[in-house]
């Protein structure tokens, strides 16, 4: 998995974010937008979304009882409702508008389970009336209650047929209780009502999730190819005076900057893709395997071409709103550098981790998570550097119902890494902690162009005194990067994606104090 532990880079990367370390899905979308967008988790702390992936939980046999029984409730309200209809002469059942008012009051205050329990209980008094069915809809779907939203949207629908609020909801109702084709009819209907450009983002999003859940009902392939170009002004990661910055780490005058300690800069060319099969098994249970390779070659510094390949399988739970995900995998980077000593020294490292994420869908906008991950990762060649880690993260997701759909993730996050070797004639060695925050934010400018914000910090804290440095006893080291980017999806399954970022490095030990400038520019196309 993500190896921040060696050098802490973070590098968001794409429409949504999740923490280094932690594989997993994330959802988005506006309020009455079912979260609708998949997160995947990247190699080396690579952040990486595409609108439209799978979310919450497959068609279960629960759900699908739950569906059958709204159905049939649906049909029995449509019964009753249509012979009152007749009989009085379809005049509304006479509203409670202190009611209302409190329900909406609630609603805006995101408190939808407290106005669907004030509204439930006037249901005999008030249904048929088109505002009381409707905020009674709004709150259910909100609390949980998709049955209750399915039958109180009907109903809405009887009286009005082209109320757009009852269509999407009605249509979002079906997406939540795993009835993808009523929602996709539904869905397909307002599409070609030639709805507002946001109204239009949401229908997309839900429409490409559909798609996916589909696809996850039966084995099949999947996957993604990248081509990208860019440009890196400090590819080591090392201090402008490394002369100065040796004096104050190591006490020695005179020393000058040579192989992995000369600070480069080149323009960069990359490649990227990954394949996975899944196999869903009954209960909602599925199994998944595949691969991923990336590579990154620079113009006149080859010594730091890299390739990284990561090797994976596992089991998922989609559980209404709860998903569980356990995934097992080995990773290898190679890369030469440029260490200029004997025996020689490259940065390559292997790691081998297993996993466990879950992820809970509060209501409609708000996601939760947590994740943890047991690493081991060695350097074939600077045994020294070796380490298992321990990583716990916890992640919180909201989407808004506003302009532009915006998106916001959280994540905090806290490791263990246990050296497993000392330091020749010492019994020093490098353990540390790190500790850390990462934040995601995204606007849509249209239903093909959003522009994406990130934020990170990370605290790095030696265990033991003089682990890095003969001259400062204990070591830390606090690092922030900041992103900025747009990204333009030009077809169905593609997006060509322009970001910038900013990385520092602060350190108490000057010999790990940088700063970093990175643009890259790449082309991104999905097959599932």
């Amino acid at each position: 998995m993500p190896n921040i532990a060696q050098d802490y880079r973070i590098v968001f990367h794409g429409k949504c974010a999740t923490g280094t370390g932690i594989r997993s899905n994330c959802v988005h979308g506006a309020r009455r937008n079912t979260i609708v967008a998949v997160v995947r988790e990247q190699p080396a702390g690579f952040l990486q979304a595409r609108t439209g992936g799978r979310i919450s939980a497959a068609v279960l046999p629960s759900i699908a009882t739950r569906t059958r029984d709204a159905m049939e409730r649906r049909a029995r309200w449509m019964t009753t409702l249509a012979a009152f209809l007749l009989v009085a002469g379809a005049t509304p059942a006479l509203a409670n508008p202190e009611a209302l008012e409190r329900a909406r009051r609630l609603l805006v205050e995101n408190n939808p389970k407290q106005a669907y329990m004030e509204l439930i209980k006037l249901e005999g008094q008030l249904a048929g009336n088109i505002d009381f069915d409707y905020l009674l809809g709004v709150a259910a779907l909100d609390s949980g209650k998709i049955d209750d939203a399915i039958v109180a949207f009907e109903r809405v629908l009887a009286v009005n047929p082209n109320h757009a609020g009852a269509q999407m909801d009605l249509a979002r109702a079906y997406f939540m209780a795993g009835s993808f084709d009523l929602a996709e009819a539904a869905f397909r209907q307002l599409a070609a009502s030639n709805p507002p450009a946001v109204a239009q983002q949401t229908i997309n999003r839900y429409l490409e999730a559909i798609e996916s859940r589909k696809r996850q009902t039966t084995p099949g392939w999947s996957g993604w190819a990248e081509l990208g170009l860019g440009y890196d002004d400090n590819i080591t990661g090392v201090p402008t005076d490394f002369g100065a910055a040796a004096q104050q780490s190591f006490g020695i005058v005179g020393i000058e900057a040579t192989g992995n300690s000369v600070k480069r800069d080149a323009f960069f060319g990359s490649a990227s893709g990954a394949l996975e099969y899944s196999h869903p098994l009954s209960g909602g249970w599925g199994l998944f395997g595949g691969g991923e390779a990336r590579g990154r070659g620079y113009s006149g510094e080859s010594d730091f071409n890299s390739l990284y390949g990561d090797l994976r399988g596992g089991a998922a739970l989609n559980d209404g709103p709860t998903q569980w995900k356990f995934v097992a995998g080995y990773q290898a980077f190679n890369q030469e550098g440029a260490y200029t000593g004997e025996p020689k020294i490259t940065n390559d490292r292997r790691s081998a981790y297993a996993q466990g994420d879950w992820k809970y869908m509060l209501d409609t906008k708000t996601q939760v998570g947590l994740g943890l991950q047991y690493s081991q990762v060695r350097f074939p060649t600077n045994d020294v550097e070796d380490f298992d880690q321990l990583f716990l993260q916890g992640s919180w997701l909201r989407s808004f119902e506003t302009k532009g759909v915006p998106l916001i993730y959280l994540s905090a996050f806290a490791s263990d890494d246990r050296a497993v070797n000392k330091i020749p004639g010492t019994d020093i060695d490098k353990s540390k902690n790190l500790f850390g925050m990462r934040g995601y934010g995204q606007y849509s400018l249209s239903s093909t162009l959003n522009v994406f914000s990130a934020l990170g910090f990370v605290l790095r804290r030696d265990k033991d005194p003089f682990a890095r440095s003969t001259t400062v006893e204990d070591g830390e080291d606090r690092f922030g990067e900041f992103l900025l980017g747009v990204n333009w999806q030009f077809r169905k399954s593609c997006a060509v994606r322009a970001q910038w970022s900013y990385t520092r490095n602060a350190s108490n030990i000057d010999l790990y104090d940088f700063k970093r400038n990175e643009v890259s520019t790449a082309v991104r196309c999905d097959n599932y």
